[in-house]
């Protein structure tokens, strides 16, 4: 049986993503050594999945679905720059999101519906972020270290989350593609 590279996310409209190629640009012109992501490509992931069996991807969708059921929509809210695994050693450049708990109760059903049909669960708690970047030469963390002190509470926007998506990643040379498998609205029935 076919596997597939899959995750759960959150999509961004394209007025945030505007923003953060704004934020881009102004990083990229003063720090060389840097892997930035595709706009397009900016999300909010909720759950990697990884490889993934094509005969279970009806029922990720079906349980997908029935997690959604009974959230309304809610705001994220967009502010600060960060780093992974912290701003004195920057190997992941990010973007802070701000939510209510909404978002940590959607997350969790989601992980508790998934872990039923057979995906393990995440061992690390959920630390919603946009990552923006990849710090591919170490040269440049002193440039990003200065960058982030200067921008750390930058606020980006927000928005307001009324659908959660379910994607395929194909990995090529120039980066992923993401296609969609799955999108859903979120419903308070």
């Amino acid at each position: 049986m076919a596997h597939i590279r899959t995750f759960i996310a959150l999509e961004l409209p394209e007025s945030l993503k505007e923003k953060l190629t704004h934020v881009q640009n102004t990083f990229g012109q003063r720090i060389h050594g840097v892997k930035w992501v595709n706009p397009g490509n900016i999300h909010l992931t909720l759950k990697f999945l990884g490889p993934t069996s094509e005969d279970m991807l009806a029922d990720v969708a079906g349980t997908l679905e029935q997690a959604a059921q009974g959230f309304q929509p809610f705001v994220i809210m967009v502010q600060g720059l960060g780093a992974f695994p912290n701003p004195h050693s920057p190997k992941v450049i990010w973007a802070g999101v701000r939510v209510d708990k909404q978002l940590f109760s959607f997350q969790k059903k989601l992980e508790d519906a998934l872990a039923s049909i057979g995906f393990a669960r995440e061992k690390r708690s959920f630390s919603p972020h946009l990552t923006i970047g990849r710090v591919k030469d170490p040269r440049a963390r002193k440039e990003v270290r200065s960058l982030l002190l200067d921008c750390g509470d930058k606020d980006l926007g927000s928005y307001e989350a009324g659908r959660v998506v379910f994607f395929k990643s194909d990995l090529n040379p120039t980066g992923p593609i993401y296609s969609v498998l799955k999108d859903i609205e979120f419903c308070n029935i």
